[in-house]
């Protein structure tokens, strides 16, 4: 095991060098990117590597702190999509074994090129503190007979949350930055280069995730919405107000208002 945890000590040390020599093969100086170019090919040949393995090491895969019993609600699902959708990131419900609860439980899993993954988990796992005390909010009101529902509170606090996610998708995409607000690149240039970028990364999720075996999203039931429910969340989901920080994994400390 140790042997093992070395080779890839080493392994990863070699990729890092493999990739300060591309980098350092676009500079201006032709001789020194031709030096540098050789030598990062030298490297790939010497450890039996490509540059989509270089590149492969990029792509990283973070779960969440937070798990359910068996199945997640539809709206916290939906949640994990939008955000991943957001920051470029794929979006998966994991199930896995738990050994401190002994059950299985199911959370949210982001797999793309670093540092999205991380940035992106960041911001589900802050609007999903936000969006389940919203919901336990409503559900209360309507036990108490303060908010009207034909459904059970709890079904009710469903659609309630449904509505709350559908609402904020728009501010989500919103905070993410994007290259064609760069006041120092041109418009034109750069929203080519950012979907080049863009359809570079997907590419290689693509590739880190081709040999898995990735289970087929079930279909969701088409219900009739509690009205009132709909109402309440769209509005709660209207107030919230998302602080710049959430798209920038909390560097600076910045919280969802």
């Amino acid at each position: 095991m140790t042997e093992h945890r070395h080779d890839e000590s080493k392994l990863e040390r070699i990729i890092r060098k493999i990739k300060r020599c591309l980098a350092l093969s676009k500079s201006s100086n032709e001789t020194e990117a031709a030096t540098a170019m050789r030598q990062a090919q030298a490297l790939m040949r010497e450890y039996r590597l490509t540059e989509i393995d270089v590149h492969l090491s990029d792509v990283g895969e973070v779960e969440s702190e937070s798990s359910r019993p068996k199945r997640r609600p539809t709206w916290d699902r939906q949640l994990g999509a939008i955000v991943g959708e957001a920051f470029s990131v794929r979006s998966f419900s994991q199930r896995q074994w738990c050994k401190s609860t002994r059950r299985v439980v199911e959370r949210e899993l982001y797999v793309g090129v670093n540092p999205a993954p991380q940035i992106a988990m960041y911001a589900y796992e802050a609007l999903l503190t936000k969006l389940t005390i919203a919901r336990r909010e409503y559900v209360s009101r309507v036990r108490k007979g303060e908010q009207r529902s034909h459904y059970s509170p709890e079904t009710a606090g469903d659609h309630f949350a449904l509505a709350w996610v559908s609402a904020v998708y728009e501010k989500i995409h919103l905070l993410v930055p994007r290259g064609e607000e760069d006041p120092a690149i041109g418009m034109q240039s750069t929203g080519r280069d950012l979907l080049a970028v863009e359809a570079q990364d997907q590419a290689l999720i693509e590739q880190f995730l081709s040999g898995r075996e990735i289970g087929k999203a079930r279909k969701t039931r088409e219900v009739e919405l509690d009205l009132n429910a709909h109402i309440a969340g769209l509005l709660a989901g209207e107030r919230v107000d998302l602080n710049p920080g959430l798209a920038t994994g909390g560097e600076a400390q910045l919280q969802l208002a």
